[in-house]
């Protein structure tokens, strides 16, 4: 998958959680790197990119761009 696909997931989940502060506690990193992956500057971790998923299915969230 390219960064540009991640990126948008990421910016997704960022606005769904009001920013980017919010979802850096819920994925447990730093906001830096949440801004980095979210402007496709480097690549997210896997266990991050998971995380992510998990709360892109939960029934009470709203739609995130899926990550595959």
């Amino acid at each position: 998958m390219d960064r540009e696909h991640y990126s948008r997931a990421i910016s997704s989940a960022v606005e769904f959680f009001e920013g980017y502060g919010t979802l850096a506690v819920i994925l447990n990193v730093s906001v830096d790197d949440l801004r980095r992956w979210a402007e496709g500057k480097s690549y997210p971790p896997a266990e991050v990119l998971r995380r992510l998923a998990t709360l892109a299915r939960r029934p009470d969230a709203a739609p995130v761009r899926r990550l595959a």
